[in-house]
Order: structure tokens, then C-alpha cells, then sequence
């Protein structure tokens, strides 16, 4: 196994949480523009044609009829959509924010971080071999602040780093890592000993491929929302025709 990363000091550490934060700020700055440039901008000329032509008729009556007209009407369904779409932009540029910032640091600390969080896990799990069955989330065996508090030498105390291992020990399906890695040994038709250093190697794979799953932006969200976008434009556009 790799050698872990050097022992960060608190400048590297503050420098790697700005450009962090740069780059969470760049992709909530990216989901504000496509909003109002995409969002904003089809939803009004979309009421501009809603507000003329496209009215259903019953509508152009006034009163509680005109009211209803509007509430049934599937014109009104896709204004609706149209506007909920604005925040969906704003979302999705943060969640490509967050992958991008969770990426430099997955980049300087994540080799290191895994192997320290597979050492804290394999401590615990070989000091309740009776508990196994009975774990249904990494919470139950290593808290995010017990963890975050042995971390905080090395890569700070920021909140970026915070998320980062809270969702880590969040999303692990311990149980299931444990009942695989049971299933290794007796394949290997050898018994676990402490100190292991093949189940640390375990985790810590197991914890690498987590971290690269959440430093991907997701970029395909965008792609699905804009093409959403699209449709039901389209859609609306045919109905106020």
C-alpha cells in the first residue's frame, strides 16, 4: 500500500480549503447564471405567450370560472414546471460545486484519508467480532465527530472536510463490507487475526472508490435537466400555439 501523505500544516491546509471553496463557489455561481440565462428567460416568454393566445378560453370570462379553467388547465402544469425548473439549475450547479470541491481534495488527502479511516474502522471491528450481524451503518461502529477529531491534525477542521467524512461514514454499507469481507476469509480458509493488514487494504479500497464516486460532478444531471428543459418548453410552446 501506498505511503499515506505528508502531515499537512495549517497554511496548506487553509490554501487547499479556499480553492475548495472557489470551486464549490464556480459551480453554484454556474447553476445562478444557467437560471436566469435558461430558467428565467424561457419562463418568461413562455407567460408572455400564456398571457395572450395560449389563455384558455374560459379563462378570458374572469371570475371563479376563469379561476378553475386556469388550475385544470395543462398549460398552466407546464408553466409550473417551468418555474420549478429555475431552483433545479441553482441545485444542480451546487452539486457540481460540491463534486468539484470534494475532487482537490479527495486529489491531496484522499490516499491518506481512506487509510486512516480503514485503520479507525478495522480497530473497531476487530473489537466486536460479535456485533458484526447486527451493524447496519458505519455510525453504529465510528461516529463522524470521533472521526473528524482524530483527522483534525492532518487536514483541519473545515467544513469541507467535516461533509466529506460524514458522508463517507454515512453511505459505507458496513454491513454488507463486513459480510463480504467474511466471505474473503473463508474463501481464503484462514482466520482473521488482529491487526490485519489485508482487511485495512479492504476498507481502504472500499472508502478510495467512495471518495471517486463523490468527486465526479455530475454532469449527466445537467445534461437530463437541460434536455427535461427542452420538452416541456416544446410541450408548451405546442400548447399555446
Amino acid at each position: 500500500m501506498p505511503a499515506t501523505a505528508p502531515e499537512s500544516d495549517s497554511p496548506s491546509a487553509l490554501r487547499m480549503g479556499l480553492s475548495a471553496g472557489k470551486s464549490l463557489l464556480g459551480g453554484l455561481m454556474l447553476g445562478i447564471a444557467l437560471a436566469l440565462l435558461l430558467g428565467c428567460t424561457t419562463a418568461a416568454f413562455y407567460f408572455l405567450r400564456l398571457n395572450g393566445p395560449g389563455m384558455p378560453a374560459a379563462a378570458h370570462a374572469g371570475g371563479a370560472g376563469a379561476i378553475i379553467a386556469l388550475l385544470f388547465s395543462p398549460s398552466l402544469v407546464v408553466a409550473l414546471l417551468l418555474v420549478f425548473i429555475i431552483p433545479a439549475y441553482v441545485f444542480v450547479g451546487l452539486q457540481i460545486g460540491r463534486a468539484r470541491a470534494t475532487g482537490k481534495l479527495v486529489a491531496r488527502y484522499g490516499q491518506g484519508l481512506s487509510q486512516r479511516l480503514a485503520q479507525m474502522l478495522a480497530e473497531r471491528v476487530e473489537t466486536m467480532p460479535r456485533t458484526h450481524k447486527a451493524l447496519h451503518r458505519t455510525a453504529d461502529l465510528l461516529s463522524p465527530q470521533l472521526a473528524i477529531e482524530h483527522l483534525k491534525p492532518w487536514v483541519g477542521d473545515g467544513r469541507a472536510v467535516q461533509w466529506i467524512v460524514r458522508t463517507v461514514l454515512n453511505r459505507l454499507p458496513l454491513a454488507e463490507l463486513v459480510e463480504e469481507w467474511g466471505q474473503t476469509r473463508a474463501e481464503w480458509g484462514t482466520e482473521a487475526a488482529k491487526g490485519d493488514p489485508a482487511l485495512r487494504a479492504f476498507f481502504g479500497e472500499k472508502i478510495q472508490g467512495l471518495l471517486q464516486d463523490m468527486a465526479e460532478p455530475p454532469w449527466m444531471m445537467l445534461w437530463l435537466l437541460m434536455a427535461a428543459h427542452v420538452v416541456i418548453l416544446g410541450i408548451g410552446i405546442w400548447l399555446t400555439a
